[in-house]
């Protein structure tokens, strides 16, 4: 972290473009419970729960209550670190009048109606005849079931409240009873009817529950927004199992999914989660709620650019946070709690003063991007006024504000003024989360606003800082942030020739920490496979020792920001374990690369050109693209090492509507083919970088977005008629073609084992049998999912990848084929695929750019019989990690695996991402080349194909030059020996080669076939 530290003492200069990115901050998890006191106090045995869960009790904090308090317990249940339940033991008469007086009214009820929605007392008994009002209640927050009592105790009344299971546990302490002592039953119905509720969840659900809340709370501070995402995730499918699905307090997780989805930009996933929010919000038990969607939908409008929409929305999100907020607070002043606390005050009141603060910072936004800055920065001043009173203004939250406030001064103007409160922000988020996302972001924006002002040495210097972070971290930004970096990196090329060659190394390298949002979820959750032992066992140690060192970070940075102005001794010390907990977690990253050295292929990982092009080719270039919303840059490198890098004037956007209408030609069945946008894609990103690639014959192409939703062999060198479709000059005809998921990717795979050790030639599946209506119902609910389960219903059976697979398998002299509804998960798993060098897998492929409730690609296969829905018919990429592989070509065809530029949120080249996903998991299984389809492949082409790739390689052929050939023979031979229409691309270009497609080693046939394994 030596890098960003250093930078903080840079010049102030300079203003960023701030693209605005935030979802309101949440108090912390003991702002929720009762008293938020921790548990460093002397623990005893407390029992059991009525679940069974272990029990400890510890003293509690003393407080003010309606009567003089003589002991305060908290009894901690399951390993949950916030407390089950809380009794107070109070001083003074026991009569029931006084029961009575507390239950209904008074400091205690006060309390608890801050928290909880409750029904009237009602009068029961202990189990030992003790009288008691009971409460049956809902957690205003969450809408977890809660319980709280009055009762008579030894010295006088006895006050507890807590989650329903804890009811033993509170009657014990009440009546001062022994830990391991049974709890007679309490005769109350009432009681026995809480007892009875209560065994539908535990300790450990609102335990898993609010540890999901809270991740998803600490990743959305260091805007991980794919992190959060996977988080709130878990929380609402822990609510959903509890709650039911369409409780209404399952709304919470609900619309923190949905805003972090909209960060993400996948905006069309966000409405419709909004609007299930919509649908649930009137009946929540927390009644923030409302306000909270007007303050998220306002947001999700502002992600795209609605500012008056936003506006609105984040006024009336205002107008109904500052009903919930202490009318001492919006005078200037502060607010006591009952329990004489202002920082936690209530957590309905404390969600309110955050949700204010952060919708007047978003209304700033809006401003600042409208025209009127001076009204941006008095409304950023009032927010963060508002959290200083209730002691809020938390590092990452000030960052915010203050990169806010930036936005504010450059559109008044003041870049100097802005690049100085920038660093100040950069500072908030290094004590917050160091060498995190949030603050290498902010040293992007500072580079950005100082590349802007024409300072680009001071621009360059922050920009490496925080690629520095995101190199140690391996985390990504957007493109255009990067694109800037690029930006400024060639414009000190042409300052200063000397340095050129150099300077386009840096770029090639750059250009690499720039991750859309589909990888990026891809990697977490490939990563969270891994985590939770779905690989190999080593490989899950290692990781789950990063993530608990990930988590001591965490606890040990908010200690250092907690301590305040301490003495130096003290830092010094904190620090010294800051440091010895980062070489650990260091240690603990190489223990998995070690253990896997295909790890790194689900990282993000700048390799650099040297590396790269010692893996290259003589007569081998690669290509390595970078689109954004104003611009682009395409890099070549040969293997020499140098470097080409050109601004592409192509916008992302541009690029989306080129490859549409290359894909219309081919997804609409048209006769004609745009020869237009095929050429129009070449001359943008490919022809400015003819020199560097003048003489090779092999190209490496890593595209971007949109890009990787085709094939690049169908771009057109020159102008074509649409008649002459055989004659026109196909870039297929100068290079045989790689696609690559990234450079660090191509090196891992060709720094690995050159060719597999497997005995068997080949083993190969198709013609699943497709899942039901009813199976496809039950995992798509109509409620959420209709859309999905429509589409999934048309991928038919397919039985012509039948004959696809018999027609290799017969070639190669071997019986291993597998069909119809023997093609299952469980059988491609038992199949032992290691010792087989082609995998062949011609079925569908489902990608999240195709199905918003499929959150991984995804490929089809039977399920098994008698399943109740259609989850095993689909092998996600996080399984195939699993598989065992040692295969030098895997093929997937007639699966569509690069459809349509049709992403969920309607991104461009959503599906060429998840297919991206799916490529970097059959590597990390095994394997080192991937041929996948970008469109269902005519039968007759997709035999051909297959097949004369098989025999290129029997004669010693490579992979990517049998699969140029094999197209090539379509191509020439249509019209000639094949119908005139196979030269149309829809016949010889939906096949591409992912991964190496260097090796050559000749497929060994088996004399006299092998055994067949299914039929």
């Amino acid at each position: 972290m030596a890098a960003p530290r250093a930078f903080r003492r840079l010049p102030l200069l300079g203003l960023p473009l701030l693209g605005f990115i935030a979802a309101c901050t949440a108090p912390p998890p003991e702002a929720y419970t009762a008293l938020g006191t921790s548990r460093a106090a002397e623990s005893r045995p407390a029992g059991t729960d009525s679940r069974g869960e272990t029990c400890i009790s510890q003293d509690g904090r003393s407080v003010a209550l309606d009567l003089p308090l003589a002991a305060t317990t908290e009894a901690y249940c399951g390993g949950w670190t916030q407390p089950a339940a809380r009794i107070f033991a109070l001083r003074g008469p026991v009569d029931v009048a006084t029961l009575d007086r507390i239950a209904t009214g008074g400091v205690w009820r006060s309390w608890l109606d801050q928290r909880l929605i409750c029904a009237a007392p009602q009068a029961t008994r202990l189990g030992d005849g003790t009288p008691a009002r009971l409460l049956q209640c809902t957690r205003r927050q969450g809408g977890w079931a809660h319980v709280a009592m009055v009762t008579q105790g030894a010295e006088g009344p006895v006050l507890a409240d807590g989650i329903p299971t804890a009811m033993p546990v509170m009657e014990r302490v009440a009546r001062g009873m022994a830990p391991g002592g049974a709890v007679v039953r309490s005769a109350a119905l009432e009681l026995e009817t809480v007892r009875l509720a209560a065994r539908a969840f535990g300790a450990g659900d609102v335990r898993d529950f609010e540890r999901a809340m809270q991740l998803g709370q600490e990743q959305n501070l260091v805007e991980n927004y794919v992190g959060a995402e996977s988080a709130y995730r878990a929380a609402l499918a822990i609510q959903e199992r509890v709650l039911g699905g369409n409780n209404p307090d399952t709304v919470g997780p609900l619309m923190h999914l949905a805003l972090n989805l909209s960060n993400q930009q996948r905006h069309r996933e966000a409405e419709a989660l909004f609007t299930r929010s919509e649908a649930l919000a009137p009946q929540a038990s927390d009644p923030t709620v409302p306000a909270r969607l007007a303050h998220y939908r306002g947001l999700h409008a502002l992600n795209q650019g609605r500012y008056a929409e936003a506006g609105v929305l984040l006024e009336r999100a205002e107008t109904l946070y500052r009903g919930f907020v202490p009318a001492s607070l919006l005078r200037g002043g502060t607010s006591v709690d009952p329990f004489g606390t202002t920082a936690a005050i209530s957590p309905i009141a404390q969600t309110a003063i955050v949700g204010l603060a952060e919708a007047r910072r978003g209304r700033a936004t809006v401003l600042a991007r409208s025209g009127a800055p001076a009204a941006a920065r008095a409304l950023v001043a009032e927010a963060r006024g508002l959290l200083q009173r209730v002691d809020y203004d938390r590092a990452a939250v000030g960052g915010r504000s203050l990169r806010t406030e930036a936005a504010a001064l450059r559109a008044g103007q003041d870049p100097a003024g802005a690049g100085d409160l920038l660093t100040r922000a950069a500072a908030r988020f290094g004590q917050a989360s160091p060498g995190e996302r949030a603050e290498a972001r902010t040293l992007f924006l500072l580079g950005q606003s100082r590349a802007a002002a024409g300072q680009t040495v001071p621009a360059l210097d922050a920009f490496r800082a925080g690629a520095e972070i995101l190199r140690l971290r391996r985390i990504a930004l957007e493109s255009d942030q990067v694109l800037d970096y690029l930006e400024a990196l060639a414009r000190q090329a042409q300052a200063r020739p000397a340095e050129a060659a150099a300077l386009a190394r840096e770029m090639f390298g750059a250009a690499q920490l720039a991750q859309r949002g589909q990888t990026q979820r891809f990697l977490a959750q490939a990563a969270a496979r891994l985590a939770t032992g779905g690989g190999d066992a080593r490989v899950t140690a290692a990781v789950r020792r990063m993530q608990d060192l990930d988590q001591e970070l965490r606890e040990l940075f908010a200690q250092r920001d907690s301590l305040g102005a301490v003495g130096a001794e003290a830092l010094a010390e904190l620090d010294t374990r800051i440091a010895a907990r980062q070489e650990a977690r260091a240690e603990a990253e190489s223990e998995v690369a070690a253990a896997a050295p295909a790890y790194r292929q689900l990282l993000l990982s700048a390799a650099s050109a040297a590396d790269v092009a010692g893996v290259l080719g003589e007569k081998e270039g690669l290509v390595q693209i970078l689109l954004g919303p104003r611009f682009g840059y395409a890099l070549a490198l040969r293997a020499d090492g140098g470097v080409l890098a050109r601004r592409v004037a192509l916008t992302e956007a541009e690029a989306t509507a080129l490859v549409g209408r290359v894909r219309a030609g081919i997804d609409q069945g048209a006769a004609s083919f745009d020869m237009a946008a095929a050429q129009a894609l070449h001359v943008a990103l490919l022809a400015p970088l003819a020199a560097a690639l003048e003489g090779a014959d092999r190209l490496v192409v890593v595209p971007d977005g949109p890009l990787l939703s085709i094939p690049f062999g169908l771009l057109l060198t020159g102008p074509a008629e649409p008649a002459d479709l055989r004659g026109a000059p196909w870039l297929i005809r100068q290079f045989a073609i790689v696609h690559a998921t990234s450079p660090q990717a191509l090196v891992t795979i060709r720094r690995g084992a050159p060719t597999s050790a497997a005995p068997n030639p080949y083993i190969g599946f198709g013609d699943f049998e497709p899942p039901s209506a009813a199976q496809l119902a039950r995992s798509f609910p109509a409620d959420r999912c209709a859309e999905d389960a429509r589409l999934a219903s048309g991928l038919g059976r397919l039985p012509g990848t039948r004959a696809e697979v018999e027609a290799a398998a017969r070639f190669l002299g071997t019986r291993s084929t597998l069909f119809g509804a023997s093609f299952t998960a469980a059988a491609l798993r038992n199949a032992d695929l290691g010792s087989h060098r082609v995998v062949h897998l011609a079925t569908h492929a489902l990608l999240p750019g195709e199905l918003s409730c499929v959150t991984e690609p995804a490929i089809v296969v039977s399920a098994p019989r008698g399943a109740a829905d259609a989850n095993a018919a689909l092998l996600r990429a996080s399984e195939v990690l699993t598989l065992r592989l040692d295969a030098d070509l895997v093929i997937l065809s007639a699966c569509n695996t690069a459809g349509p530029a049709t992403g969920v949120a309607g991104a461009a080249g959503g599906a060429g991402e998840a297919l991206s996903g799916l490529a970097r998991s059959f590597f990390f299984a095994g394997a080192r080349g991937l041929l996948v389809t970008h469109w269902p492949v005519a039968d007759q082409a997709a035999a051909f194909t297959v097949a004369y790739m098989m025999q290129r390689q029997q004669i010693g052929g490579d992979s990517a030059t049998a699969l140029r050939e094999s197209q090539l023979v379509l191509l020439n031979e249509a019209g000639v020996n094949l119908p005139a229409e196979f030269a149309h691309p829809f016949y010889w270009a939906g096949f591409a080669m992912i991964g190496d497609g260097r090796l050559a080693q000749p497929v060994r046939r088996v004399a006299g076939g092998g055994a067949a394994i299914g039929g």
